[in-house]
């Protein structure tokens, strides 16, 4: 009977030691779970940096372009309709449908 009782207590303790490893490994700063979310958080930087490079990039390239004056003026009169002095502008309005 000692041994069946001993042999319980066996198993009882080590179930509940491994439990609490089990918890100890899953919870916490360096737990499984936490690695987890660190890895997928990681993974979404990584994305968002190569992003914020390729825009860099971009940005880079147009403020080159933004160095020669033709180009400047060429942004000048497309996007802000400007003219220069003595220079008329006209503006093709499409006509509307009834």
């Amino acid at each position: 009977m000692k041994r069946k009782s001993t042999k319980k207590k066996g198993w009882i303790i080590f179930f509940l030691l491994f439990l609490t490893l089990l918890l100890l490994l899953s919870t916490g700063k360096r737990g499984f779970i936490q690695q987890i979310r660190v890895r997928q958080e990681r993974k979404r930087l990584e994305r968002k940096i190569a992003e914020l490079k390729e825009e860099k990039k971009k940005l880079e390239e147009e403020k080159k372009k933004l160095n020669n004056p033709e180009e400047i003026e060429k942004i000048a009169r497309e996007e802000y309709g400007m003219a220069k002095k003595k220079e008329k502008v006209y503006r093709i309005v499409p006509k509307e449908k009834k």
